[in-house]
C-alpha cells in the first residue's frame, strides 16, 4: 500500500485531486493533508478521513515519509514544496503551471536529479478523451497535415475577476496565469515547439481594478502550424471551445460537453451545407448521449482522475511520467514570455495616466 500527501487544502484539492486519490483505495492511502491554515487542513481532514493534518510541508515529510506528494497550493509555494518533497524521495505530482518562473522551475528539475523521486505535470487536459481521439486522427492523418488550430475559453466573471483577493489577479499577467497553462501545453501538443510567441491584453472591466486584463489575443507559432487563441474573464458563461484543421478535414470539440465534431463541408452548396449541418447535429447528439450514458452506468472518469491515476500506475512500474518536469518548463517559458509582453503593455498603458496625474499634482 503506498501513502500519499496532499499539499494545499482549497478547491483544486477538496473537489479535484483528493477525491481523485481515494479512488485509488486499493493501492493508496491518503496519510494527510498539509495547508498553511491548520484548521482549514483538519477541516478537510475529518471531511475526508484523513488520519493527520499538519501546517508545516517539512514536518510533514518527516512524520509521515510519503510516498507521493500532490502539490495543490497557489503556483508560487510550488518550486519550495516540490524540492522538499524530492529531497524526502517522494514523488511529487505538482499543479499546472510547475512553477511562476523558469528558474523555479529550473530548481525542481535539479532536485529531481538527485531524488529517488519523479515529478509530473497535472496538465490535466492533455488526459481529456476528445483531445486523445483527436490527437491519434491527427497521427493517423485523418485530417491531412494539421495547418492550424483556435481555443477560446470564457472563464465566469464570478469565479474570481470580481474577487480582489483571489490569487489569480496577482499572478503575473493577470488571470492568464491561472488558466493560460492549459491553453499554452494544449497548444505545444498539437503544433509542438512555440517559436514565437504575440499576445494582447485589453483592459475591459474598470470596475475591478485589481485585475489587470480580462481579455487576451495569443498567437502561438510552432513550425509547421500556429494556435489562435482567445481568453475572455468578462462573461457570466463558461466555454471551452478547441478547433483543429489540417489539409483534410477540420475537427472541432467542446472540451465541456466531451463532444468532438468531424467538420465536413467540401460541398458548398445549399444542399451540401444543409446536409454537413444535419451531420454535425447527429454527431453532438450521439456523442452527448454516449457521455450521459456512460455517466450513469458509472464508466465515466473525470480528466483529473485519469491524471492522477496515469502518474501513479507509471510511478510505481518505474516509467517516466506522462508529462514530465522538462514539459512543465516548456509550458512556464512560454508563459513567462506572454507575461513579459502583458507587462510591457501595462507599463505603456499606465504611463499617459500617470503623467496625467503628476501634471494634476503639481502646483
Amino acid at each position: 500500500m503506498y501513502t500519499v500527501a496532499i499539499i494545499g487544502a482549497g478547491f483544486i484539492s477538496t473537489k479535484k485531486h483528493l477525491p481523485a486519490w481515494l479512488r485509488l483505495r486499493r493501492d493508496v492511502r491518503v496519510v494527510a493533508v498539509c495547508d498553511l491554515d491548520r484548521s482549514r487542513a483538519e477541516a478537510v481532514s475529518r471531511q475526508f478521513g484523513v488520519p493527520a493534518a499538519y501546517d508545516d510541508v517539512e514536518q510533514m515529510l518527516g512524520m509521515e515519509r510519503p510516498d507521493f506528494v500532490d502539490v495543490c497550493t497557489p503556483p508560487s509555494a510550488h518550486a519550495d514544496i516540490a524540492v522538499a518533497a524530492l529531497k524526502a524521495d517522494s514523488n511529487a505530482l505538482i499543479e499546472k503551471p510547475l512553477a511562476t518562473t523558469v528558474e523555479e522551475c529550473e530548481r525542481i528539475i535539479e532536485a529531481e536529479r538527485g531524488s529517488k523521486g519523479r515529478v509530473g505535470v497535472a496538465h490535466t487536459e492533455l488526459f481529456h478523451p476528445r483531445v486523445i481521439e483527436a490527437r491519434q486522427r491527427i497521427e493517423r492523418g485523418d485530417i491531412g497535415h494539421l495547418t492550424g488550430m483556435r481555443i477560446f475559453y470564457s472563464t465566469p466573471v464570478t469565479l474570481w475577476t470580481t474577487d480582489p483577493g483571489h490569487f489569480a489577479n496577482r499572478l503575473p499577467g493577470g488571470s492568464i496565469g491561472e488558466t493560460g497553462p492549459h491553453v499554452v501545453y494544449l497548444s505545444q501538443a498539437f503544433i509542438g515547439p512555440i517559436r514565437d510567441i504575440r499576445v494582447r491584453g485589453r483592459k475591459m472591466l474598470p470596475e475591478y481594478p485589481w485585475s489587470p486584463f480580462e481579455d487576451y489575443r495569443l498567437e502561438l507559432v510552432g513550425d509547421h502550424a500556429a494556435s489562435s487563441i482567445v481568453l475572455t474573464y468578462t462573461s457570466k458563461h463558461s466555454a471551452f471551445l478547441l478547433e483543429l484543421w489540417g489539409t483534410e478535414g477540420i475537427i472541432k470539440i467542446d472540451m465541456q460537453s466531451k463532444v468532438l465534431v468531424n467538420y465536413d463541408r467540401v460541398n458548398q452548396s445549399p444542399w451540401g451545407i444543409g446536409l454537413s449541418a444535419v451531420g454535425e447535429a447527429a454527431q453532438i447528439a450521439s456523442g452527448a448521449f454516449a457521455n450521459g450514458f456512460d455517466y450513469l452506468a458509472g464508466r465515466f472518469r473525470n480528466i483529473h482522475d485519469r491524471t492522477i491515476s496515469e502518474f501513479f500506475k507509471r510511478s510505481v512500474n518505474g516509467l517516466p511520467p506522462a508529462i514530465t518536469s522538462e514539459d512543465g518548463l516548456e509550458t512556464v517559458r512560454v508563459m513567462s514570455v506572454i507575461s513579459e509582453q502583458l507587462q510591457s503593455q501595462a507599463e505603456r498603458m499606465d504611463s499617459p495616466r500617470r503623467q496625467r496625474r503628476e501634471q494634476r499634482e503639481r502646483p
